[in-house]
């Protein structure tokens, strides 16, 4: 195995340490969160539990033909007004105490895998120590930081590339399978416990209710936002009975409606509007373009992009330019294997492209990439 390998199967076990590591932190947290919560309705049943006994002592205690019927009839009344909200409390608890044995059962998962990922880096460390500085130096970076980029790099095998494309898509899956369950699951169960409250709020304090209506409201608009988002992620618009051309049209019309703030000039020629690319090329190039241009609102703080596209049916010309702060000789060193960049170098490596990106603070920053494509 080359120990560049070893290097970064290191680097992706740490990543991982530290993802799972924050997982068990939140959940650790959220528990505590839910525990004290748990702890107030307690307190709040026992005020209740003292004050219906006061009820009931009364009305067994003060019965003579002196006391009219109306008020024994009241007392009562009352008694079970309170046991209602007792119930309703403990209805409360009920589901937080089912949360918290959820998220006790999660935190059990992630305990198990933190402690495979901390016996691999053992297990990597002692591998590490028995190879020797000259296999260890072998296929690292140079000291200045320069690299060639990925299609340059005839040192790379295809071995490489695999291991980076495998370890991308479970990172994707991991990181998808985390939104779902942090922005909606978790985001429906908060609302089912708001309005399980609200059932007792309505009854005792209106004006705490109606703030938790709006809280529900809230809640329930930030879970429609994250389907949508999480949606777009998936590509689950791409509508494969739609030309290409159509395609790219109103990929920058959307990236021009997302951000007013940036100015987009863009040229795309095509050689024959009726081109009808095969899907995976479709998709990939889309996604590429997904990828630069959020790169370069979220880094670059550009506000003019120059998009130039040239599409035929044997080739994709694409070179993207912004007059942002450009960017670091040395990103792929420095940014983290799953990032959005590496992820176009492995795309454009499988589709058997070639990628350069230069820039300056001066210059800002330029995308080129092509490939071939078929019909």
């Amino acid at each position: 195995m080359e120990s560049y390998n070893i290097q970064q199967i290191k680097q992706a076990n740490q990543e991982m340490l530290n993802y799972f590591n924050n997982s068990f932190l939140e959940n650790l947290e959220t528990i505590q969160q839910l525990k004290t919560q748990a702890f107030e309705i307690d307190i709040k049943i026992d005020e209740l539990e003292k004050t219906k006994n006061i009820y009931a002592f009364k009305s067994t205690s003060r019965k003579s033909v002196f006391t009219p019927t109306t008020s024994d009839d009241f007392e009562d009344e009352k008694s079970k007004i309170i046991e209602e909200q007792i119930n309703d409390l403990l209805s409360v608890k009920d589901s937080l105490y089912t949360k918290i044995r959820s998220l006790e059962l999660s935190l059990t998962s992630v305990k198990k895998r933190l402690a495979i990922l901390n016996d691999a880096e053992t297990s990597i460390d002692n591998l590490m120590k028995s190879l020797t500085p000259e296999l260890l130096a072998e296929g690292s970076p140079d000291e200045d930081g320069d690299f060639e980029f990925i299609q340059e790099q005839k040192t790379d095998s295809a071995t490489t590339h695999g291991y980076n494309i495998l370890m991308q898509d479970a990172f994707d899956k991991a990181f998808y399978s985390t939104l779902l369950h942090r922005n909606i699951k978790d985001g429906l169960v908060s609302i089912n416990h708001k309005l399980e409250m609200l059932s007792y709020l309505l009854s005792t304090d209106v004006s705490r209710a109606k703030i938790t209506l709006q809280e529900i409201l809230h809640s329930s608009k930030k879970i429609l936002d994250s389907v949508d988002d999480i949606n777009s992620k998936f590509d689950a618009n791409l509508n494969s009975s739609q030309p290409i051309w159509s395609k790219l049209d109103d990929f920058v019309m959307q990236q021009r409606d997302k951000h007013p703030e940036c100015i987009i000039d863009a040229n795309i020629e095509c050689t024959d509007y009726e081109i009808n690319l095969h899907p995976i090329f479709t998709i990939n190039l889309l996604k590429l373009l997904n990828i630069f241009f959020d790169n370069i609102f979220k880094h670059s703080n550009a506000n003019s992009i120059d998009f130039k596209m040239s599409l035929s049916k044997n080739k994709v010309d694409v070179c993207i330019s912004d007059n942002g702060v450009g960017i670091d000789p040395d990103y792929l060193t420095k940014s983290p294997w799953y990032s959005n960049l590496h992820k176009a170098h492995e795309i454009i490596y499988l589709l058997g492209g070639t990628l350069s990106i230069t820039g300056d603070i001066i210059s800002g920053t330029t995308v080129r990439f092509n490939f071939s494509v078929q019909e």
